[in-house]
């Protein structure tokens, strides 16, 4: 038998993905166990540590949802339950395929169509827990998740299909940019039938199947742009991987595959300084801002004090404060430090008429690598410091279903690893990202400059700041032993 990437090409894995079902399979445990997660946050223990809502949620979701970018793409996204509230709203059904729907429908403003908004959101997101501590906190994360459903269902009452997953959702970002490094992707078998397709099932949906929930057209052609907000799918960074398009397809044109890491931080038809930005912003947060904090966050505190009102946690106001300076010196010192070295990359590669702006828009998505294996590595770190907490918490829940009122006299704390074990594991993480990173800046130069010496010298200075930020996240991680 031949081998085919093509994972659709298994006879029982084609007729599972094509299950009408299958979507609301994942949905339905996840949003169980948000749901359960939100009442033990609400009703059970305030310590953070004994709360099952809270464990849960910073450890067990956080850890799933980076290591299934990391593989898949947006995994999570495939069951989030804020998600599905905006499906089974708009489409009155859980699953089936409906005539006649609620919602108005408006079209996303096009100005809007970008992930500025969302990088601000993300923002704000990270800064919930560098400021407030929400991750500490049942009753702020509980809040969180209860405002997130409100707000996903107030955008899906205005909006059309899942404008807030793929606009305003704030890890839209995170999760989004991430899964551009993953091993997997849902594309078009042949681009040429695509091209000549009419129907644009994949994306109108037809009789039987809806269309791609975050506007996806899995082909090419002037079809694709019959509506303003049709892309042509070119990268993981909106598929959801819902399998509706697989469903809907009339041709069965669609593949499922696996590729290499990270090929569309290279592959990709045409880079965006939307996503740049974004790329530099999730790696800053995780090396340059880590190290700055290290360094600055307790003198620029003493500061702060001096002329603004101290209060009680979490709404300490020089903390706050002095931890907002630092992150947004830290994301725009990165910005920074990235745009000069663009600056010489430009000059290294002595090719004149191109443009700083748009070495730096073309390179951007290098520091990816480097950004999600910091991540996993700091979620790595923190699972093998807690890993009995979790049995602990889950039976202190079984004996108060569903309130986790009941405190326990103690947790379970088994580290599976020393902090000097962990330290190298996480060092050699940063390693593999590193690595990567000048693995994708050098294709990145290729596919700019095609005389292989132009791009040599145009991806020296890219590699030179990877390099940096990858010391940075090195020395933060080393302060913390």
């Amino acid at each position: 038998m031949k081998f085919s990437s093509d994972l659709l090409r298994i006879g029982w894995l084609n007729r599972l993905m094509k299950l009408r079902v299958l979507q609301f399979l994942f949905i339905l445990p996840a949003t169980a166990a948000v749901v359960l997660a939100t009442i033990s946050m609400i009703y059970g223990v305030r310590h953070p540590g004994f709360n099952f809502g809270l464990i849960f949620t910073w450890v067990v979701w956080w850890g799933m949802m980076i290591s299934l970018f990391a593989l898949v793409g947006r995994g999570w996204c495939l069951m989030c339950p804020f998600g599905a509230v905006i499906a089974w709203l708009q489409r009155r059904s859980l699953w089936w395929k409906t005539k006649w729907g609620l919602g108005l429908n408006f079209k996303y403003p096009r100005r809007l169509q970008n992930l500025w908004l969302a990088i601000i959101f993300f923002i704000v997101f990270i800064f919930l827990d560098a400021g407030y501590g929400i991750s500490n906190m049942p009753a702020l994360t509980a809040g969180l998740v209860v405002f997130l459903f409100i707000w996903a269902l107030w955008v899906g009452l205005f909006f059309e299909r899942r404008t807030f997953c793929r606009y305003q959702c704030p890890l839209t970002v995170f999760i989004g940019m991430a899964s551009m490094f993953a091993p997997f992707e849902i594309r078009s078998s042949d681009a040429g039938v695509c091209y000549q397709c009419q129907t644009k099932d994949c994306y109108r949906g037809n009789e039987h199947f809806y269309g791609c929930p975050v506007f996806q057209c899995l082909g090419g052609g002037s079809e694709s742009q019959w509506v303003f907000n049709a892309d042509s799918m070119d990268s993981n960074r909106d598929c959801i991987l819902c399998t509706e398009c697989i469903k809907s397809c009339p041709q069965g044109n669609v593949a499922m595959r696996l590729r290499m890491w990270g090929r569309d931080l290279w592959a990709r038809n045409k880079a965006r300084l939307d996503e740049s930005v974004a790329s530099i912003v999730l790696a800053a947060m995780v090396t340059m801002v880590a190290l700055l904090l290290v360094l600055f966050l307790p003198r620029v505190y003493f500061f702060m004090r001096t002329f603004l009102p101290a209060g009680k946690p979490p709404n300490d106001w020089p903390r706050l404060a002095s931890i907002a300076i630092v992150y947004l010196c830290g994301i725009a010192l990165a910005l920074l430090l990235f745009y000069g070295f663009s600056y010489l990359s430009r000059l290294f590669s002595g090719v004149k008429g191109t443009k700083t702006w748009a070495i730096f828009t073309h390179f951007g998505y290098a520091v990816i690598p480097l950004a999600v294996m910091k991540f996993l590595s700091d979620i790595l770190d923190h699972i093998f410091r807690t890993w009995g907490a979790i049995t602990d918490v889950a039976r202190a829940l079984l004996r108060d279903f569903p309130f986790n009122r009941l405190m326990l006299d103690g947790v379970t704390v088994k580290q599976l690893m020393s902090a000097e074990q962990t330290y190298v594991v996480q060092i050699v993480m940063m390693g593999i990202g590193c690595g990567f990173g000048f693995y994708v800046a050098f294709k990145l130069a290729g596919r700019l400059f095609t005389d292989r010496d132009t791009a040599f010298r145009a991806f020296l200075p890219i590699g030179a700041f990877i390099f940096i930020m990858t010391m940075s996240a090195v020395w933060a991680l080393s302060a913390a032993l």
